[in-house]
This record gives C-alpha cells, sequence and structure tokens, in this order.
C-alpha cells in the first residue's frame, strides 16, 4: 500500500555527508566516456536538441510537468537554469550524446534538485524516445554515478524524511545520535507504470525504500492520484 506523501515541517535534521556545494561550475566539470555515449558538460548551443527532446510527448508523460514545451522559449528558460552561474551551482546535469555525434544531445540526466521532496539529492534523466531500448539510460546512470562520487565532499546538516532511514529489510529506521554521521543517501522517483524506469535504477544499485501517493495535473484531465515509487543509493557503498 502507498504511504502518504513527506512532509517538510516532519523533516528531522541530521549530520551526514554530501558533494560539496555549490557544485563545481560548467567549465570545471568532466567528461566523461562509456563504451557508446558521451557525457559533457550542457551549453547554450543544446538548445535546439533540448528542444526537440522535450516536445516528444512520450518522453514528457514522465516527467513532472507531464506535458511537451510550448515552445522553444520554455525550453530555453529551463536550459537556462542550468547554465547560469546561479543555476549550476545548484543542479550537476550532464548532456548525453553518442560518442560519433559529441555535438548531438540524445539526453540529459544528473542531480537536477539538490534538495528532493526527501531532502536528500536527486537524480532524474531523460532521453529522445528514438534512443529507447538500447541499454544506454543504464549506461548513463552508472557512469554518472561515477562522477558523483568523485566529487569532493563535506559534512553538512540535511533535513530529511525520517523514512530514508528506514532499514531496507526490517522496516526499522537507522539508529543514529545527534554527534554521529548518517550514511549518505542519493534519491530517485518515478512512477509506477514506467517498469522500464525501476529496472534501470535497480540495474544500477538503486533500492526500492517507499512508494507514495501524489496528485498529478494531466492534459486536458483533471487532477488524478498517481503511485510514486522511490530509490535510493548509498554512494559510500559501491
Amino acid at each position: 500500500m502507498a504511504e502518504t506523501a513527506p512532509v517538510r515541517d516532519s523533516f528531522i535534521t541530521v549530520r551526514t555527508t554530501l558533494p560539496r556545494f555549490p557544485f563545481p561550475p560548467i567549465s570545471e566539470r568532466p567528461w566523461a566516456n562509456t563504451e557508446r555515449l558521451l557525457l559533457r558538460p550542457l551549453s547554450a548551443s543544446d538548445l535546439q536538441a533540448l528542444h526537440e527532446l522535450r516536445t516528444q510527448p512520450e518522453v514528457m508523460i514522465w516527467t513532472s510537468a507531464g506535458r511537451p514545451d510550448i515552445d522553444i522559449n520554455e525550453t530555453k528558460a529551463k536550459l537556462d537554469t542550468f547554465l547560469t552561474d546561479e543555476g549550476n551551482g545548484k543542479t550537476f546535469n550532464f548532456a548525453i550524446c553518442f560518442k560519433e555525434e559529441p555535438d548531438k544531445l540524445v539526453g540529459i540526466g544528473g542531480c537536477h534538485n539538490s534538495a528532493s521532496s526527501f531532502g536528500w539529492p536527486e537524480l532524474g534523466y531523460m532521453f529522445r524516445k528514438e534512443a529507447w531500448g538500447q541499454g544506454i539510460a543504464t549506461e548513463f546512470v552508472k557512469a554518472w554515478l561515477g562522477l558523483w562520487k568523485a566529487l569532493p565532499r563535506q559534512v553538512v546538516t540535511v533535513k530529511c524524511d525520517e523514512r530514508t532511514l528506514r532499514g531496507a529489510e526490517d522496516g526499522i529506521y537507522e539508529k543514529w545520535e545527534n554527534d554521529e554521521v548518517v550514511e549518505e543517501r542519493l534519491i530517485a522517483m518515478t512512477t509506477e507504470d514506467n517498469a522500464r524506469s525501476k529496472n534501470i535504477l535497480k540495474k544500477c544499485g538503486f533500492e526500492h525504500f517507499l512508494t507514495w501517493k501524489d496528485k498529478e495535473s494531466r492534459p486536458n484531465e483533471e487532477e488524478v492520484w498517481i503511485d510514486l515509487p522511490t530509490f535510493r543509493y548509498f554512494p559510500g557503498r559501491n
């Protein structure tokens, strides 16, 4: 049975490690190669390709927006949040390309939210529909996790949903004291009917710890309740 949505007023404060904040600026971010992919920093020249991606209904139905971008200005506003000095310090997103076409963005992914609905950083990604079913999402996530784990860490305090500390098997919350450091987490969310995304996360070392209900507004439809399976990853373990 799905649990209730996270409520920030009920969050607890813990000490943990997280990547040093703000994140490195675009100009200092690494490039990474996999067998088929190139992960590179985003640039203003990615606007048209990102707009093509964000106007595919099959892609956008899985996003929080739930609809394609209205026009290229909406896409530009989204891209600008990742490129501005303020925005790129709060996100750790990358352009995803095939190595033989390094200038052609086929996907985007990374940490788009340094404090998710559950308080911890959140991973997200999206790919053009033509690239689905080729295993490149799994390839991307594994490579990006390497970049994430390589970021310098610092000890910080985090306000988080206590359920993120729940034991994987017995449902018991992790025991901790105020002077102890809680194991760092990374969150990823999907929808109950997105089996492809759930399988990708599991292949990459994420574990499901909670499914909760939330309202979603869909084009030309009233708000509906959907189940959101939520996963966590422990960078220090892998």
